[in-house]
């Protein structure tokens, strides 16, 4: 495959992710296959920036549906020996999955590939498939769970509480796997937080994508639009409503709802102004926190939201994204009704 460059994340950028072990799952990669991740870029504490979240969000989701279409092929073919019931399973993992890819493409996501390696055998041995799975949801639901930690420092509520809904998702896929391999399926009280950045599960995915690890095989091509089809026609005989939305879309018809029906609080928001020097935009309310922008002398922008910082300051959330104290500005009326955010 031809490397890419997309949003600061290439390919090779991926092979130099720094070593991230998998942590409590039952098995490593190492110990399965051997494999000798390329240590690398230094870690430097920062967030990953939004484009890059979600494009690895994706490229995962799109693994994910690849993985699952695999195993109902493999089912249906005979080579993998799931019950009726397991192979359900695999149908409705797929669709969700899907369903994931599908909102984070909509959201302006690029996969950073669009064909995957796995393990020789892994669809016919249920066991090796059984242990892979776990390893590769366990994986995804930590990754969820760094963009929940970072949409949160951002101050999105929306994004944050979406990626805790497919986290919660992905952690069912988790435990039904664990079933199929005749292990306890619900075996904690927490999901395991392993992650503080979501690039940081690349290293545990690498296998996946470029197959260069022994005993990979590929590629293999992601779903066709006909195969998506097929499956999603069976969802409600197996009983999958898919109702539930995520929230992210929630509050954005919310939010167009208000904005439709309030035209003049619209055209009258609050805004902050800076007075005769530039004033930081930080990305989090903290003197500390990286700086993402500058009001420019004597100019001002929208803010929606405040925040108490913990050097006593009230903080102001510019709706464009990040924070500025409130010393460093004046505000027009209204500021001190803006929500808690």
């Amino acid at each position: 495959m031809t490397q890419t460059k997309q949003n600061g994340l290439s390919r090779r950028d991926m092979l130099k992710s720094s070593l991230i072990g998998i942590g409590a799952t039952t098995l490593s990669w190492s110990s399965l296959f051997g494999i000798s991740r390329v240590f690398a870029q230094e870690t430097s504490g920062t967030n990953d920036d939004v484009q890059t979240i979600l494009n690895l969000a994706a490229t995962a989701e799109l693994f994910a549906t690849t993985h699952y279409l695999a195993a109902i092929n493999a089912t249906t073919n005979g080579d993998l020996d799931l019950d009726d019931i397991e192979l359900n399973y695999m149908k409705t993992a797929f669709i969700s999955e899907q369903d994931h890819y599908d909102l984070l493409v909509s959201l302006g996501a690029e996969p950073l590939v669009s064909e995957f390696y796995v393990p020789d055998g892994l669809f016919s041995d249920v066991a090796l498939f059984s242990e892979i799975t776990e390893v590769a949801e366990t994986t995804f639901v930590s990754a969820y769970l760094a963009a929940t930690r970072i949409f949160t420092e951002l101050g999105e509520a929306a994004f944050a509480v979406t990626t805790a809904q497919i986290a919660g998702v992905e952690s069912e896929h988790r435990a039904l796997v664990r079933q199929i391999g005749r292990r306890l399926p619900n075996d904690r009280s927490y999901e395991n937080f392993q992650f503080s950045n979501v690039s940081d599960a690349v290293p545990v995915l690498q296998p996946f994508l470029d197959g260069t690890a022994d005993g990979f095989v590929g590629p293999v091509a992601a779903p066709t639009a006909d195969q998506i089809a097929a499956i999603r026609a069976e969802a409600g005989e197996l009983g999958y409503t898919g109702d539930i939305q995520p929230y992210a879309a929630m509050d954005m018809a919310a939010a167009s709802s208000s904005e439709d029906t309030s035209t003049e609080s619209m055209a009258g928001g609050v805004t902050a102004t800076s007075g005769s020097q530039d004033v930081n935009i930080r990305e989090m309310p903290s003197t500390s926190s990286n700086v993402v922008s500058v009001l420019t002398a004597n100019s001002s922008t929208t803010i929606d939201g405040q925040r108490m910082g913990s050097d006593g300051y009230v903080w102001w959330h510019v709706a464009s994204g990040g924070w500025i104290r409130s010393d460093t500005v004046s505000e027009t009326d209204g500021a001190n009704d803006l929500p808690e955010m």
